[in-house]
């Protein structure tokens, strides 16, 4: 019964704190929205900053996990890993209003940190990894390994937003579905390919 009220404080905190920020709810509406007593909330968490913490901690361990299932997938080419793990990444950052994360930013500074140390270590070790197997088995042009890293990650914090979704009119599928052709595609056409190599060459 415990964890089946623990769960349930930290799903409609969750729901809570995305969509309108964690100093726009107070402990006393949240208890009201799970049907539970203030005390009861307390005893489960302590503070709103401890219940912060745990939430982050939480879809965290949930992007790990999905990383970890993403990259041990070798049945699947090494471009389509690397696509996957850019998708899962994008998709986790998605989630949050703005005011969530300017508000984790502010109040919880060194949960802020450990969710991006992550983000930028671990996810960039899973981004290199793909992008060295790829490199060995030829299908990922021998460019500087941190410069591609850099690249999907300008992709994800800058243009894989609700801010380029509302500027272009376009759902995140059809957004993300022309990046990815962009990335691993890029700009030209196989004709124009060939006339940049004669113009290379003249």
């Amino acid at each position: 019964m415990e964890n089946q009220v623990r769960e349930r404080i930290v799903d409609q905190s969750k729901e809570l704190f995305f969509n309108r920020g964690v100093r726009n709810v107070t402990m006393d509406e949240l208890a009201s929205a799970c049907g539970i007593s203030k005390k009861t909330l307390y005893v489960n968490f302590p503070s709103k900053e401890e219940l912060l913490h745990y939430i982050m901690m939480q879809l965290r361990d949930e992007l790990v996990e999905r990383v970890r299932c993403i990259l041990s997938d070798t049945s699947q080419p090494v471009f389509s890993r690397l696509r996957d793990v850019i998708n899962a990444v994008s998709l986790h950052s998605m989630q949050f209003a703005p005011i969530f994360l300017e508000d984790v930013k502010r109040f919880q500074p060194g949960t802020w940190r450990e969710l991006q140390a992550y983000k930028k270590n671990g996810i960039a070790d899973a981004i290199r990894t793909l992008i060295h197997d790829g490199q060995t088995q030829g299908y990922i042009r021998k460019l500087p390994e941190n410069f591609i890293i850099h690249v999907c990650f300008a992709l994800i914090d800058d243009i894989l937003t609700p801010e380029t979704m509302l500027e272009l009119s376009m759902p995140f599928h059809d957004l993300f579905e022309h990046l990815m052709s962009l990335f691993f595609e890029g700009f030209l056409t196989e004709d124009g390919k060939k006339a940049i190599y004669y113009i290379k060459s003249s």
